[in-house]
């Protein structure tokens, strides 16, 4: 399975995502899109993010399918006239762990471990 995160802008100042976006993409989602879940970041910065959930072979299927939807979705609905679709990737996730990694307590590629006799 993989995440596609999908950014959506620009957004006006005024502009207000539909109240259920997450709902709207899935029931727009093809059987052949193997679509299992999707999630919504409104307020993530600097662009409100669509995470689709999908099943697919590799990687590259997986985007591609992940940015049709979104199309078919914001060329279909009225109320999305004001978003365009800004990409649909994979996140990279590095920078989350080594974050993780690097926080007090934590052992590991960037920290030594704790010895418990010290």
């Amino acid at each position: 399975m993989y995440l596609i995160h999908a950014a959506l802008g620009p957004l006006g100042p005024d502009a207000v995502l539909p109240p259920r976006l997450s709902d709207l993409l899935l029931s727009a989602a093809r059987p052949d899109e193997r679509v299992e879940h999707v999630v919504t970041h409104i307020h993530a910065r600097p662009h409100p993010v669509v995470g689709v959930f999908l099943l697919a072979g590799s990687l590259n299927d997986a985007e591609a399918r992940g940015e049709a939807l979104c199309r078919r979705v914001l060329e279909t609905q009225p109320s999305l006239e004001a978003c365009e679709l800004m990409g649909a990737t994979v996140p990279l996730v590095a920078p989350f762990y080594e974050r993780l990694l690097s926080s007090p307590g934590h052992g590991g590629q960037n920290r030594p471990l704790q010895i418990p006799s010290t």
